[in-house]
């Protein structure tokens, strides 16, 4: 079953079919690289790690591949500027899950950041770096209801998922979420699905 960031399946479910169909063949081999790994590491460095700029950028600086190093590092500034302005948190580790097709054909990555408590709400984040991709509202609530129903659950139930769009350091919280959001996460889900059985059956 081909696992997907959450961050992926959002570029995705924004797209039309035929751009859907080659996303997805992505996924029918193994392999693909992570443009933004590094800079996940070095957010949670910044924030749990209590680590500041200069010390969590460490790892991005010896990127050897320019374009990478370069918006990587871009993404990791904008967050601490954004950082900075929210002023003193407290921070805490959030737990990751998944969510699974109706069919199991296609797995979700639910890795959040980080959390952190604002005027006593919890917050769970997970961040959006992209400089193609502008994520929209109504995307992006797509991946709050994910977060919602699979990460804040348990001792964690009582907490607020958030995305934060690195580019833009704009947040998008769950506090209202479109009526339809949840429709539309399983309309993708059994598109996905059937693309993946019809090529399984090809096979």
């Amino acid at each position: 079953m081909p696992n997907v960031s959450l961050n992926a399946f959002l570029k995705i479910l924004s797209k039309s079919s035929p751009q859907k169909a080659a996303e997805y063949g992505r996924y029918l081999t193994p392999g693909g690289y992570d443009f933004y790994w590094m800079l996940k590491d070095a957010i949670r460095a910044r924030t749990l790690g209590g680590k500041d700029l200069a010390e969590s950028s460490e790892a991005i600086s010896k990127i050897d591949r320019l374009v990478e190093k370069k918006h990587n590092l871009g993404a990791l500034t904008s967050f601490d500027k954004w950082l900075k302005a929210l002023g003193p948190v407290e921070f805490f580790e959030c737990p990751t899950g998944s969510r699974s097709s109706p069919e199991e054909r296609l797995k979700i990555k639910l890795e959040p950041a980080f959390g952190y408590i604002w005027k006593g709400q919890r917050r769970i984040v997970q961040t959006w770096a992209s400089q193609s991709v502008t994520l929209p509202r109504n995307v992006a609530a797509c991946g709050l209801y994910l977060l919602k129903e699979k990460i804040c659950i348990g001792e964690f139930a009582d907490c607020t998922p958030t995305i934060l769009d690195l580019k833009r350091r704009e947040l998008f919280i769950s506090d209202l979420l479109p009526p339809m959001t949840g429709a539309t996460v399983a309309s993708e889900l059994a598109w996905a699905d059937g693309f993946f059985k019809t090529f399984a059956k090809a096979a």
